[in-house]
């Protein structure tokens, strides 16, 4: 078995347990804004309010306050919409309740992405790293490496000096080379349309190779069709258009969620980069980019990500 699919195996079970574990969840918290405000949660079994962190899973008679220009966005389970919450509907509670209108395909694809938000993990499993050094560090993959792409979305990108020059070579299952170019800058370089076409199913390894620093290589999926297909499915649910009443934030987090539930990493990235463009100071966007780094082998950026998202979250003086 591949390490995709083998990864593809683990991420059901992860869902299936995160399904279990989150059975009684009734809601994820999925925007924190403290900058000008505060934002607190009492459980229902505890008296004492207490700071949030993000993708808190919240129960029924849990309660959610904000005091001040603070706001959070909460993602009922069950595909039933979103609440939010400010100072002027403080304390929230949270209570079990029919779910809004829409399809039973959208309610379906929303309780899942949902309850896989549910089932991730909130606290930091390891601390970053302070790396100071006056040497030129060497260039770095980050995507696609370790993940599955979409047809058509494939976009070579990595860290490096603007100094250098860079290549980017692409070999296929027998290592044979099928497309390559030089004299690059750094900056995302997307597969052409002109270039040779990818086989779905298919494994192939790409190589970022510079004078100074020699070749860096990393591994990706391209996905099979019927996958493709049912995926890109699911993300016209995860829209605007389709999902109206989820904030633009917490709507780029799902469409994220889903794309890392199903293996496609890269595009996951792709996301949150995008959406924390736009909203640099959400937490959760963070969180969830810490565990595509993490889950890519990207330890030093993870850990950074995850700082970020605990910088952002806790109370402002």
């Amino acid at each position: 078995m591949s390490r995709v699919g083998g990864v593809v195996v683990a991420g059901l079970l992860l869902v299936g347990a995160a399904v279990a574990w989150g059975q009684d969840a009734l809601a994820v918290l999925t925007e924190i804004q403290v900058k000008r405000g505060k934002v607190e949660v009492k459980p229902a079994d505890q008296g004492e309010w207490q700071v949030p962190k993000p993708l808190l899973s919240l129960r029924a008679g849990d309660q959610v306050r904000v005091v001040g220009e603070g706001r959070a966005v909460l993602v009922l389970t069950g595909g039933r919409g979103t609440q939010l919450v400010t100072q002027s509907n403080s304390p929230f509670t949270v209570q079990p309740g029919a779910a809004q209108g829409g399809s039973d395909r959208a309610k379906a694809v929303l309780g899942n992405v949902t309850n896989f938000l549910i089932g991730q993990p909130r606290e930091r499993t390891y601390q970053s790293l302070s790396v100071r050094s006056v040497r030129a560090q060497p260039p770095l993959i980050l995507a696609p490496r370790d993940t599955r792409v979409l047809p058509g979305s494939l976009i070579f990108e990595w860290a490096g000096s603007d100094r250098l020059k860079y290549q980017v070579r692409l070999r296929g299952p027998q290592d044979n080379v099928v497309w390559e170019q030089a004299d690059l800058e750094r900056k995302p370089l997307a597969y052409p349309s002109s270039a040779p076409k990818l086989t779905p199913g298919t494994k192939y390894t790409w190589e970022l190779l510079t004078r100074e620093h020699g070749v860096q290589r990393a591994t990706f999926e391209v996905a099979p069709a019927a996958d493709a297909a049912r995926v890109s499915d699911q993300l016209t649910v995860l829209t605007p258009a389709a999902a109206g009443g989820y904030p633009p934030a917490t709507l780029a987090l799902m469409r994220a969620g889903l794309l890392f539930q199903e293996t496609f990493y890269a595009d996951a990235r792709r996301e949150l980069v995008q959406a924390i463009a736009s909203s640099p100071e959400e937490a959760t966007l963070h969180l969830l980019l810490g565990h595509v780094y993490d889950r890519t082998g990207l330890k030093q950026l993870a850990g950074n990500e995850f700082d970020e998202a605990e910088a952002l979250s806790a109370p402002k003086p």
